[in-house]
C-alpha cells in the first residue's frame, strides 16, 4: 500500500500538499485564503478543505508545521493558530490519521541543510526538487513540511 502524507501550513492562508512517500511524488498542492475576517468561516473552510483532501487522497499520515510566534505577535495570533490546529487534528482523528509536528527550523534543516535558511532558499529547493512553480510561501511550506516528515520516516526506518 502506498503511504500518502498530507502536509499543512496553517496560517492566514492555508498551505496544503499531498506527497506519495515511497516515490516522493508530489500529487497535489495549493495555497488558499480561508476567510477574510469571520473566524467561524475560516474554521469551517479549513474543515471542508481538509475533509475533501482526506476523502480524495486518503492520506495515512499528516504533518503540520509547529507553531512559531515571533516576539512582536498579536495576542490573537496564537489563539487563531490554535483553533486552526485543533480543526486539523480533529479531522485527522476522525479518520484515524496520526499527526506529526515539525518546527520551522527543523524543516529548513531537512530541506536545505541549514536551520537558518531563508524562505526563498526553501522555495527554490522545493521548486527545483519537485519541478513546480509554487504560488507563495504557504504552498512551499506545506510541501516542505510533508517532505520533512517523509525524510524523518525514512531515517527512522534506517535506524531500526
Amino acid at each position: 500500500m502506498k503511504t500518502i502524507v498530507l502536509g499543512l501550513d496553517l496560517a492566514e492562508k492555508l498551505g496544503l500538499s499531498v506527497i506519495e512517500a515511497d516515490s516522493g511524488r508530489l500529487i497535489f498542492s495549493l495555497s488558499r485564503r480561508l476567510s477574510r475576517g469571520d473566524p467561524q468561516e475560516r474554521l469551517l473552510n479549513l474543515r471542508k478543505l481538509l475533509l475533501e483532501a482526506i476523502k480524495r487522497y486518503q492520506p495515512q499520515e499528516m504533518a503540520i508545521e509547529d507553531v512559531f510566534l515571533p516576539a512582536k505577535t498579536s495576542r490573537k495570533t496564537p489563539i487563531s493558530l490554535g483553533e486552526l490546529r485543533g480543526v486539523a487534528r480533529l479531522c485527522a482523528a476522525e479518520h484515524g490519521i496520526p499527526v506529526f509536528f515539525y518546527a520551522a527550523r527543523q524543516v529548513k534543516q531537512a530541506i536545505t541543510g541549514f536551520g537558518n535558511a531563508s524562505k526563498e532558499d526553501v522555495t527554490r529547493w522545493i521548486e527545483s526538487e519537485f519541478n513546480v512553480k509554487v504560488k507563495d510561501d504557504n504552498e512551499a511550506d506545506a510541501i516542505s513540511i510533508a517532505w520533512t516528515h517523509i525524510l524523518m520516516r525514512r531515517f527512522a526506518i534506517l535506524q531500526k
